[in-house]
């Protein structure tokens, strides 16, 4: 081959790099990189590994979904819940996760008072708070909460208020006992020891740190033979991605385009069992 035409394969090769480099580059700059606001105090739905890395439930689904949006990329933005809260309900933050769907929680100040966040994605994993007993207590297996767990002993997280207004009112009357410890793996080793009857927990997060105490082999050194068992489901809530309904035209006009990619990936993810898969990595 002559060394000119040699020359002009090499430039056309060099150009055509160059280009394909133009593009790449240009389409990356030209992605949305989405702040999520979040928590990261809550295993297995939002917490940080071993690693210092964030991970969990829902931000494990939101990055799946999230990755297979080419326009779009993704930041967590980590901070106590009622500061995430504050910066949904000022429009500073783009998208909050995981809001359950409480109208009531979400209102603005000024009356008359709106949500202010709006729309909801669809829903991305539904937490269930259950009451949780040693499987020699003796309840019916079609339990009515609270009323049929008259004289048992509970333990507890302490601030955790998911037993409900009607529990906490027998408790006051002294026909329900209650051990308050400081987190929820403290309650699983008091139930182990048989020094309660029964707890009320997040029915995942309650599975996560079982699963946590199998592997250091806490379980096998369980001298009692206690079993644990699942009895009455007391609430249910889904999880969503929120948007801020504040100044969201001017500060994010993708946001419709955003929530609309966001939903198609996320039913794509729920029919193909892909959501399932992220679940039981947590716990199985």
């Amino acid at each position: 081959m002559p060394h000119n035409i040699v020359i002009l394969v090499i430039m056309k090769n060099i150009i055509q790099f160059i280009l394909i480099y133009i593009f790449l580059s240009t389409t990356i700059l030209l992605a949305h990189n989405i702040k999520i606001h979040t928590y990261d105090v809550l295993p297995p739905l939002a917490f940080k590994n071993d690693k210092g890395e964030l991970t969990g439930v829902y931000i494990e689904i939101v990055k799946k979904a999230i990755s297979r949006m080419p326009d779009y990329s993704v930041t967590f933005v980590v901070a106590p819940w009622a500061r995430v809260k504050s910066d949904v309900k000022s429009g500073y933050a783009f998208a909050i996760l995981p809001p359950y769907f409480h109208a009531q929680d979400w209102l603005t100040d000024e009356k008359p008072q709106r949500p202010y966040i709006w729309p909801y994605s669809l829903p991305l994993f539904t937490q269930k708070d259950v009451v949780i007993c040693d499987e020699r207590v003796t309840v019916k297996h079609s339990a009515n909460y609270p009323e049929d767990y008259a004289g048992l002993d509970f333990v507890m997280w302490r601030g955790d208020g998911r037993a409900g207004i009607k529990f906490d009112k027998m408790v006051k009357d002294g026909k329900i006992n209650v051990t308050l410890l400081k987190d929820v793996i403290s309650t699983v080793r008091f139930l182990l020891k048989g020094r309660a009857d029964c707890t009320i927990a997040s029915k995942l997060p309650f599975a996560w740190y079982v699963k946590q105490m199998k592997m250091n082999d806490e379980f096998s050194n369980n001298a009692k033979g206690i079993v644990l068992k699942e009895h009455s489901i007391i609430s249910s809530n889904d999880g969503y991605l929120g948007y801020t309904d504040i100044n969201d035209e001017e500060n994010f006009p993708y946001k419709k385009d955003f929530s609309i990619k966001f939903d198609i990936e996320v039913y794509k993810m729920k029919k193909n069992g892909e959501i399932k898969k992220i679940v039981n990595q947590f716990i199985k």
